[in-house]
């Protein structure tokens, strides 16, 4: 298989971005998935103001009803809500849309750019860095590994463990009613977290996340009132979909002509909403190094791109395993909404180097110190 120049495991949406942009500079690409569309995967399907501008660059768009906006995120704490603290983006608006529907668009637009997809095609690891699909041998210039977690292209990359900071687990689970406001809202309880995701005029995405991994949304609802009270009466419309999710990295993402790109190459916790961003801008950096012959500038791009949501990651797992230190930060956001404001801010534009300040983290200290201990 000599036509492409790039080969890429994995028809995920890692993949298939990397492949529009391979095209957009004119280099042939073959993008081979044993799965066929639509493919899904369990997680939040919110995508941040800047993954949307990042798809929009990629030439996808959605037409209405396939995707519904949302202004900001909102965070909700105590067993009835009592500690809410939200924050409208800066600029722009996210958008909710189903894994599967997004998927589709992807695939689509990588065929409209002259890629080729091979789906329910085998791609197997014959040792000495040779890969074949479908018994033929892979003879690509570069072979790229965006084939997630399990990723058989890692070997040839980084064949030592991978470091993995904390393991979660999570399920998800779309809902039949009209979204009840324009915010992700994300509630937190001792054992779990939900975040509520609106994805269509009237439908709402609802993902649990825990340490639990027998972790259910029926058990985890009896944790969270105020959001089963808002799911009463609401038609089931897909069935729970469980998967594992970590904070995890890799000793190296590129090695030779060989490339690992998003959850293959590393991942956030879900809780980040950043995993399709990281990815995106991956593909971007990706293709760049690849064109011009120079793959090694590849790995300073991945490690500069996912910096900060391995920080906030970081700080949304500590919350979770420390439930008093997490109250007492969602109380001092409440209690200083702008605080919260510039913190999103922070995080959305962190590709264009927006800071949180020197005199931000002096207002939030000082905010944690008088903040009140929470109630029981």
């Amino acid at each position: 298989m000599s036509e492409a120049d790039i080969f890429i495991v994995g028809g995920g949406p890692a993949g298939l971005a990397a492949a529009i942009v391979a095209r957009s500079k004119g280099i042939r690409v073959t993008v081979a998935d044993q799965a066929r569309p639509p493919i899904d995967k369990a997680c939040g399907e919110g995508l941040m103001p800047d993954t949307v501008t990042a798809l929009a660059g990629l030439g996808v768009g959605f037409a209405p009803g396939e995707a519904q906006a949302f202004r900001g995120i909102r965070f909700l704490t105590g067993a009835l809500g009592a500690v809410c603290v939200e924050a409208a983006f800066p600029d722009g608006a996210g958008l909710g849309v189903r894994r599967t529907i997004l998927h589709g668009k992807l695939a689509q637009r990588a065929v409209e750019m002259g890629a080729t997809l091979k789906w329910g095609a085998r791609v197997t690891d014959e040792g000495a860095e040779a890969f074949c699909c479908d018994g033929q041998r892979v003879e690509s210039r570069w072979i790229v590994g965006a084939d997630g977690e399990g990723s058989r292209v890692r070997r040839c990359v980084a064949p030592g463990a991978a470091r993995y900071e904390r393991v979660r687990y999570g399920c998800r689970q779309h809902f039949q009613v009209r979204p009840w406001t324009d915010f992700v809202e994300v509630y937190w309880s001792r054992n779990c977290q939900a975040v509520v995701t609106p994805v269509g005029p009237e439908e709402v995405g609802v993902a649990v996340t825990s340490r639990d991994p027998n972790i259910r949304l029926e058990s985890a609802m009896h944790e969270l009132p105020v959001l089963r009270q808002h799911l009463i009466g609401a038609g089931e419309l897909s069935r729970a979909r469980g998967a594992r999710c970590a904070l995890r990295r890799l000793k190296a993402v590129q090695r030779g002509r060989f490339a690992l790109i998003g959850d293959a190459s590393g991942s956030v916790d879900p809780l980040t909403g950043e995993g399709l961003g990281l990815a995106f801008r991956q593909a971007y950096a990706l293709i760049d190094a690849l064109g011009a012959n120079r793959p090694s500038e590849y790995v300073a791009a991945h490690e500069r791109i996912g910096r900060v949501s391995r920080r906030l990651s970081r700080s949304l797992l500590w919350m979770d395993a420390q439930p008093w230190f997490r109250d007492r930060v969602l109380r001092a956001f409440a209690a200083d909404p702008a605080l919260f404001s510039r913190l999103l801010n922070t995080h959305i534009q962190a590709h264009a180097h927006a800071s949180f300040g020197f005199v931000n983290a002096v207002r939030l200290g000082w905010r944690l110190v008088l903040s009140p201990a929470a109630e029981g």
